[in-house]
């Protein structure tokens, strides 16, 4: 494939892969509520192995759960309403309203001009009481305890782990098939601006930031700012490594993808200010980590903001490092390399990530936070100062012309 330079700057090289296609309001919306679809059917089919894995690792403990729910059914608990509404009703509606519009959608054409209107808007009606009805499921069926459960079981199993992070390719795969298949664009450019996937670049980025992230764990340790303490568990560890090192990739790349990458690009279509944009896309990812149980654990001495502002820092970072490259390259590698040193090297007690590490070290969000910034604000100044010229596609730069 021929490929030219572009007089454009990499953000808007990145921004514009987005017009040159069908890439009306309509088809961000669409794409959107699908990618987040599948993402809650692979929450379901994951979940059930999950279920799986635990009622063969203690089927005991499975029974005592089912044994306490329907004492909760038979005393009409708060708990118990909660599952009966929120997971047995509702998960109905989402099924059955997500089919009727995935279904009017993709047998669209074999309908009239004329009554294509009609279907569109039935299946829009549609999509938006499923959308709504899961928005409404995760309000009210959240409950700490079962997400201290969950992280308990994380910590004992490397299968219920792994079942945790296939969680999450599902809404890239979403993202990938609304994008080519509705929006009429190439799959490549939600990713880059660039002619081709820049895997040198990303890799490139996983070993700087572990550079960085190494020699600043070292110099907290040595100063005494945040000592580290060895918890090296062969046996654990070992066995969750591989799972790390395969699947948080995974993981890390879905949230690039439909964070830095989808959302990013859809907003810019609307909002000409790409730092509006960054802000926004950030605080929704700093949103998104609201359960996480450092999260509850930090706002018990200080404010949600200050619990929060290390995922927006993070999420304000990968920004910064799109519009670097106009590519998701360096993100995804330092999203990557930070979870793979957060879940194999340098874990803390309650950790999203709940798994063996080689060391561990004390939960401080403020020191934590102003740590990040530093780090960060290294990893970019490095991709900066090793950055080459973005190469569009010839097919691509055809709208700049």
């Amino acid at each position: 494939m021929q490929a030219h330079k572009t007089t454009l700057a990499p953000i808007s090289a990145f921004f514009t892969q987005a017009t040159d296609s069908n890439t009306k309001l309509w088809t961000w919306l669409a794409v959107f509520w699908f990618a987040v679809m599948l993402w809650f059917y692979g929450q379901i089919v994951f979940g059930a192995l999950m279920g799986l894995v635990i009622f063969t690792i203690d089927p005991a403990f499975v029974e005592a759960m089912l044994v306490e729910n329907i004492r909760e059914g038979q005393s009409g608990s708060a708990d118990a309403t909660r599952f009966k509404y929120g997971f047995k009703y509702t998960g109905r509606v989402i099924f059955a309203f997500s089919l009727i519009a995935f279904l009017l959608y993709m047998t669209s054409n074999s309908f009239s001009p004329k009554s294509r209107k009609a279907v569109f808007t039935i299946a829009a009606v549609s999509a938006f009481v499923s959308f709504s009805a899961l928005i409404y499921l995760s309000m009210t069926s959240s409950n700490p305890d079962d997400m201290d459960m969950l992280n308990d079981w994380m910590s004992k199993s490397a299968l219920v782990y792994l079942s945790v992070l296939l969680m999450f390719p599902p809404m890239a795969i979403g993202l990938w098939l609304g994008v080519k298949y509705v929006q009429k664009r190439t799959i490549l450019s939600l990713h880059t601006a660039h002619f081709k996937f820049r895997w040198g670049r990303m890799f490139f980025a996983i070993l700087v930031v572990w550079a960085i992230a190494t020699a600043v764990t070292y110099g907290s340790h040595a100063t005494g700012l945040s000592p580290v303490k060895l918890v090296f568990d062969p046996a654990k560890f070992w066995m969750y490594l591989p799972v790390t090192l395969l699947f948080i990739p995974l993981q890390s790349a879905t949230e690039e993808i439909a964070l830095r990458g989808y959302l990013n690009q859809g907003l810019a279509q609307y909002i000409k200010n790409p730092w509006v944009v960054f802000v926004l896309t950030s605080a929704g990812f700093a949103a998104l980590h609201l359960g996480n149980p450092e999260v509850a654990e930090t706002v018990k001495r200080h404010s949600i903001f200050v619990a929060l502002s290390g995922y927006f820092f993070f999420g304000l970072f990968a920004c910064v490092l799109t519009y670097i490259d106009g590519g998701l390259e360096t993100a995804i590698g330092m999203h990557t390399a930070n979870n793979i040193f957060a879940a194999a090297i340098v874990g803390y007690d309650n950790s999203a990530l709940p798994v063996p590490t080689v060391f561990k070290v004390g939960l401080n969000t403020g020191l934590d936070s102003l740590l990040l910034v530093i780090s960060l604000s290294l990893v970019c100044l490095i991709m900066y100062l090793t950055r080459r010229p973005l190469i569009p596609a010839k097919q691509s730069l055809d709208t700049f012309n």
